[in-house]
């Protein structure tokens, strides 16, 4: 395991905002694993609540027709779908059953939407939004807010510790290079970037998604930092069974390996499961790009600062 820890120079101030950010994504997460707790809980009480013999059967066939495993999936298919209205999601579903027995097709059809109508107004009554409405960011939406809080809500635990923990190895760093004013806008900016050019690809792909999570920023702060600092190392931890250690990296080769990956991965292969590799190459090239456009006499000034740390570093060494 390779994993990035921090800047591998002292720096000269506390790193404010990039704490604050990991408290706010925190504080998010946690919100949103309570109110997943209470989503799952009403979903229960909905599906599990007594239903006619007929009604029963017809969850059990649109389950069937769609490859859908229980009554939860069909609702958030009909209610969560941003991508689709409703009422054309509920006669999908009602024409590809198989028809009910005693009803010829229109019928059936007839029966299965009124029913999946009542059901739906009930749902929407018992059921609380889905925990991550308002957070994650649909590309079909193009709405610039859900594209800033996207960056700071997550879908499990895993996936916000790997995101902290990289972005405080780089983010700290960049932070106290750059200013506070510079690395706020650079976070807006870098997230409603990412936003737009998810939105772009999904277009000209024909499929839209919704994603959330601060990997993109991470991404943007890997190329911020190899901009900034091209000489500039990175302390990363390193165990391999019994061996194990801290090394010193170029943040270069780190950037070229992080949003290297990304790009292969995005050419390569046809099927990402859940990670939005667009977000991970956009993000990392975002960062290198908004330091060409608006940090390069910044970047002078840390250039000159890694120097005299390279000077001090060799002297303590000849000592």
């Amino acid at each position: 395991m390779f994993l990035p820890i921090k800047a591998d120079f002292p720096l000269s101030r506390f790193p404010i905002l990039t704490v604050l950010v990991c408290v706010i994504c925190i504080g998010v997460f946690v919100k949103q694993q309570n109110d997943r707790y209470e989503f799952v809980l009403a979903m229960e009480r909905f599906c599990n609540a007594s239903r006619s013999h007929l009604e029963s059967i017809v969850f059990d066939r649109i389950s069937a027709a769609e490859g859908i495993d229980n009554c939860a999936e069909i609702m958030l298919t009909i209610a969560n779908d941003p991508g689709r209205d409703e009422a054309d999601v509920i006669a999908e579903l009602a024409s590809n059953m198989r028809p009910l027995t005693g009803f010829n097709a229109a019928d059936s059809s007839l029966y299965v939407t009124r029913m999946l109508e009542d059901e739906v107004r009930r749902y929407k009554a018992l059921v609380p939004e889905d925990p991550d409405e308002g957070l994650a960011y649909y590309t079909g939406s193009w709405n610039p807010w859900t594209m800033i809080t996207s960056s700071f809500a997550h879908g499990n635990w895993w996936h916000i510790i790997s995101n902290l923990i990289f972005f405080f190895a780089f983010a700290a760093a960049v932070e106290v290079l750059i200013g506070s004013y510079w690395y706020t806008g650079f976070v807006l900016a870098e997230s409603l970037f990412i936003g737009i050019t998810g939105s772009l690809s999904a277009a000209a792909a024909g499929n839209h998604y919704t994603t959330l999570g601060l990997s993109g920023v991470v991404m943007g702060m890997i190329g911020l930092f190899a901009y900034l600092l091209p000489r500039g190392k990175i302390r990363c931890f390193y165990f391999f069974i019994i061996i194990f250690g801290t090394i010193a990296v170029p943040g270069w080769i780190l950037a070229t390996w992080f949003i290297g990956r990304e790009i292969y991965t995005l050419f390569a292969f046809d099927d990402y499961g859940v990670i939005n590799v667009m977000a991970h190459v956009m993000g990392g090239l975002g960062g290198y790009l908004f330091g060409i456009a608006f940090l390069s006499e910044i970047r002078k000034d840390a250039v000159h600062i890694q120097d005299d740390f390279d000077r001090y570093a060799k002297q303590r060494r000849f000592r």
